[in-house]
């Protein structure tokens, strides 16, 4: 479960205003939202990346978020991370299923600096899976993807531990979202409402 207690957030505009919002887990929540409108800022508060600028968000300790494939080093290999992150996170998965299931092996093992937008957002989402975390933050993860790897996605996503998984999926496609989130949110004028 993540929580929202009279949570305010402020940048230069506000973003939320005493909002009080539960997202339970076991469930897909889309987040559907226009550039500006503060859901990167919200996913940044989330997992502490900012402060809050009063209340409480109770967040699980097992989140994972990775804002933009602009984080990654280019001088470093796909393999690299996938490795970080399941030496860091334990992950239980094997690496060479999840490098077939996105189909990186041909580049995996590259600069990152040579790779196309979508080969770096399927890295990235291949980093979400193998991370194993009982919260995922997913910032236009969709972006950058073709409309195979984007039904690769969302089979993958539909097989998500309905028990104990939660996942915060942010587009601007409000089509996208209905077809695989149990909920729909938006930000509007300072509050998350349900579409």
């Amino acid at each position: 479960m993540l929580q929202l207690t009279h949570v305010t957030l402020k940048t230069r505009q506000v973003i939320l205003q005493d909002v009080d919002f539960t997202f339970e887990k076991g469930r897909i929540y889309g987040i559907l939202a226009i550039n500006g409108s503060g859901k990167t800022t919200l996913f940044r508060a989330i997992s502490n990346l900012i402060s809050i600028t009063s209340g409480n968000i109770a967040a699980p300790p097992s989140l994972f978020y990775y804002e933009s494939v602009e984080w990654l080093d280019g001088n470093l290999s796909g393999m690299d991370y996938l490795r970080l992150i399941k030496n860091i996170w334990k992950s239980g998965l094997n690496l060479g299923d999840e490098i077939d299931y996105w189909e990186m092996s041909d580049y995996i093992s590259l600069p990152i600096r040579k790779y196309s937008l979508g080969m770096k957002q399927r890295l990235v989402i291949a980093m979400y899976f193998l991370s194993q975390a009982k919260c995922w933050l997913m910032d236009e993860i969709t972006n950058g993807l073709d409309e195979y790897y984007r039904q690769k996605f969302f089979d993958r996503l539909a097989q998500i531990d309905r028990q104990e998984q939660l996942v915060l999926l942010s587009s601007h496609y409000k089509e996208e979202l209905l077809d695989v989130c149990d909920r729909v949110v938006t930000i509007h004028q300072g509050q998350i409402e349900e579409v």
